[in-house]
């Protein structure tokens, strides 16, 4: 038995992964008394149940085999036995994997549990006729099902750090596509990708196919079968297009009634937050094999027939993902396209028109606006054609009432603000932006409501041009609202535009965790979409490698940056000198002279939107910073001379300066550039922190006490989280590690030293190498357990974890546990405390 555990921990890390979001509800004391965990297997039920249990405390859960008998005695007995006991809490019972929930052994425990007040949790792979809606409302059931059991991005690259697993963007899009988050499927997928692999990807896919047909779809009855199979045809559906689909069906239930069983059922998940469902997408692609195969034709007759219908009823909109998804005859695409212009246009959905646009004569195209402005849309596809864009959007302008607020009018409006900005020029951007204002106000209430989509569309290329002019308050204000009216309004694509733009204007106002945030929200809704490798996601990217660089990591930065880098040159508004300059910092912390370089090449000329007010000065940030990584200060000094900053943006031009005077060792200049800003009451906190950090290196410098602007600093970087504006200045930060600067004796710095030393080791030598068993060990350190018991959870001696702890803490350089996990959290090896 033993030498069989062996061989199971040398195959490689167990699956298992904590699912703090699904298990910390499920063990509050005000959970609901009856969790029922559902689902077809390889969703990790029991694992689930296992956390749960973990988390509610040894002795305080009795597990019972649901097979082992006579299941309502076994559990009146544990319970009765702990009355008799005086137990201060009868224990929680655990009933894993039962067969048969509507039995009269589990309808006997739940009248046991029911009796003892105390509680139960079941997993089952089919729905208990006993969950119903009103049990769910008044909380006395908690239904886990198939939609929460799937795993989310967050979890699919933890878990791939567990294996050791580096996932690109193409990794994770395949990845997705072959298991849609099935928690088995993806830790199948993730032992193909390690370098010790046995199990080919030909293997893994006919596995997974027959792991669908069998422990999916094998209890399935045949009409139920059949139903699911002619619903595979369409990637998504609600109970009319569901309807158009099983026509050929004689069904007992209405559509909608069907597709409440089949969700219930743990058969479909949710496909949007507007009523439409799908099947995930493994067993989707089993039943259309099966379709093609017994059927040929089938599914595009289907479709067709579905496609047509729609667009008769003026439901485009949901006739397009039908459009996309199967190939129809080209009369049928065309007048769909045709129909879904005006809508796709106003909604953002320009993805999905794309692959058709081509297909009208071009005469069609140029006696229509509408028309024109998707083929302007087209001509911006990567790579970006702007003459072209330039001409369409000028056509289309020629043919609309210019007095009238209409949608058309709008559209063009942003449009041209685009290509403004793209052009570089930000006073011409402004100048549309007043004309469509003056449409926009001189509109009646009806109108607005109407055009709501266009306003959204208008309000976040507003912010955009606030940002390109360096307006960040205004633009703040202004993404944020058109990001909110995108939300309650359902307009996916405008929100993650907005939100993308957004967390970069909090990154720069210095409010790091909203930056964090809004950029959570962005790619979460990329994700959602399918626009994970959309041009907008540059700024998602960008934004997220500067965030590490302001805490001062740059492990795995240089990716992130390179996956902005990759989307950059398919922008129309490029944000050249912002990933410039986050290039030019990572050369600064790491000591890098490639990322230099990086950031040489995008602050040129080549770059229109580098002419930008606020996009100029990064840019020439970038460039001064790239020479001081080449160790050549009066380069950088002379880069900066002639520069006028940009309305409120003096103080970062100053902090540039100063940078550049202290690596010439001249303090007394750089201290004279920085005391000439004065009140720095409306500079953001960031650079703020990085004036009251140059000022004590000026100090250090000249080898005089730096006064109140080390206090300053540290009540600074406590209120942001950040860590660059200490690591950049040499003798600050060897002051802060050295102990020479006290720090406060507890509270968030009290561990500062550590943190610094840590990021500095990792940025200039290599962020440490955990071994699989390291990590783990050190996941389980981040919690209430002792050595003792944690080595119990991972099945080894008291004294493998004592070695494995030594070879974790000199890796991470920390005398205890607590030093690692606080070094770990700098790192970002462990998430930040909560």
């Amino acid at each position: 038995m033993q030498g069989a555990e062996r061989d199971r921990r040398r195959a490689g890390p167990r699956p298992v992964l904590p699912r703090p979001r699904l298990s910390e509800p499920l063990a509050r004391r005000d959970a609901a008394p009856i969790v029922v965990v559902q689902g077809p297997p390889g969703l990790g039920k029991s694992l689930l149940l296992d956390d749960v249990a973990r988390r509610l405390g040894a002795g305080r859960v009795a597990r019972v085999d649901p097979d082992a008998g006579d299941v309502g005695a076994a559990v009146g007995d544990i319970l009765a036995h702990a009355v008799a006991d005086d137990a201060s809490d009868p224990p929680v019972i655990l009933l894993d994997d039962a067969a048969d929930p509507d039995g009269d052994d589990v309808r006997a425990a739940l009248r046991a549990v029911r009796d003892h007040d105390t509680r139960l949790l079941l997993s089952t792979r089919a729905l208990p006729v006993w969950v119903t809606a009103d049990r769910l409302l008044d909380g006395t059931i908690h239904l886990v099902g198939l939609p929460d059991l799937l795993f989310d991005g967050a979890e699919v690259q933890q878990l791939a750090t567990r294996f050791r697993v580096a996932l690109s963007a193409d990794d994770v899009a395949e990845l997705e596509q072959a298991t849609d988050g099935w928690p088995a499927l993806v830790v199948a997928w993730l032992r193909t990708r390690r370098p010790d692999a046995t199990l080919s990807e030909r293997t893994l896919h006919d596995l997974i196919d027959r792991f669908v047909r069998i422990e999916v779809l094998g209890d399935l009855p045949p009409s139920d079968r059949a139903l699911l199979t002619d619903a595979a045809a369409a990637p998504r559906f609600d109970a009319t297009v569901l309807a158009l689909l099983l026509e050929d069906h004689a069904t007992p239930d209405d559509p909608a009634t069907l597709i409440d069983r089949w969700a219930t059922a743990g058969r479909l998940v949710p496909a949007s937050d507007e009523g439409h469902w799908r099947l995930p997408l493994p067993v989707r692609r089993c039943l259309l094999a099966q379709l093609d195969l017994e059927r040929p034709g089938r599914r595009t007759d289907l479709v067709t027939r579905a496609v047509r219908l729609l667009v008769a009823r003026g439901r485009t909109t949901d006739a397009l993902p039908l459009v996309v998804d199967s190939a129809l005859d080209k009369a049928t695409a065309g007048s769909v396209v045709r129909a879904s212009w005006e809508p796709a246009v106003a909604r953002g959905q320009f993805d999905d028109l794309l692959p058709a646009v081509n297909t009208l004569p071009d005469d069609v195209v140029a006696a229509d606006p509408v028309l024109l402005l998707l083929a302007a849309i087209s001509a911006v596809a990567p790579p970006p054609d702007l003459d072209t864009f330039a001409r369409r959007v000028a056509q289309a302008d020629r043919l609309v009432d210019q007095q009238t607020l209409s949608g058309t009018l709008l559209t063009i409006r942003c449009f041209q603000m685009v290509l403004a900005r793209a052009r570089g020029d930000a006073a011409a951007a402004l100048a549309v932006e007043r004309r469509g204002r003056a449409l926009i106000d001189a509109a009646t209430d009806e109108q607005l409501r109407e055009h709501l989509d266009r306003v959204v569309y208008f309000d976040w290329q507003t912010g955009a041009n606030r940002l390109a002019t360096g307006d960040l308050e205004a633009a703040e204000t202004i993404l944020g609202q058109a990001a909110t009216q995108a939300r309650h309004h359902g307009i996916a694509w405008h929100e993650a535009n907005s939100e993308a733009l957004r967390s970069y204007t909090s990154l720069l106002r210095g409010d790091l965790a909203g930056s964090a945030r809004q950029s959570r929200t962005a790619s979460e809704i990329a994700r959602r979409h399918g626009w994970a490798d959309n041009q907008f996601t540059d700024h998602v990217h960008l934004t997220r490698g500067t965030l590490d660089l302001e805490h001062g990591r740059t492990a795995g930065v240089a990716e992130r940056l390179h996956r902005a880098q990759r989307r950059l040159d398919r922008d129309v508004v490029p944000p050249a000198g912002r990933l410039a300059l986050a290039w030019s910092v990572l050369a600064l912390l790491a000591g890098d002279r490639t990322a230099a370089g990086h950031a040489d090449l995008l602050t040129g000329d080549d770059y229109a939107t580098n002419r930008l007010p606020l996009n100029r000065l990064l840019a020439t940030i970038a460039r001064s910073y790239a020479l001081l990584a080449r160790d050549d200060p009066k380069a950088a000094s002379d880069v900066l001379e002639p520069v006028v900053a940009p309305s409120r943006h003096a103080a970062l031009l100053a902090v540039a300066r100063a940078r550049a005077l202290l690596a010439a060792d001249d303090p007394l200049a750089a201290g004279r550039e920085l005391a000439a800003l004065g009140h720095l009451g409306a500079v953001p906190l960031t650079v703020r922190a990085d004036i009251h950090a140059l000022h004590v290196e000026c100090a250090l410098q000249r080898g005089v006490h730096p006064g109140g602007a080390a206090h300053q600093l540290f009540a600074l970087i406590e209120r942001t989280g950040a860590r660059r504006p200490l690591l950049l200045p040499s003798l600050l930060r060897t002051a802060i590690v050295g102990g020479e600067l006290p720090l406060p004796p507890s509270g968030p710095l009290s561990t500062l030293a550590v943190e610094l030393a840590a990021l500095h080791r990792a940025n200039t030598g290599g962020a440490p190498a955990l071994s699989e068993r390291e990590t783990e060990v050190l996941l389980s350190l981040d919690g209430p357990d002792t050595l003792s018991e944690i080595a119990k959870s991972m099945y080894i001696s008291g004294n493998t974890l004592k070695t494995t702890a030594r070879s974790l803490y000199r890796k991470l350089g920390a005398a205890d546990r607590y030093e690692a996990v606080t070094v770990a959290r700098a790192l970002a090896i462990l998430p930040p405390a909560p």
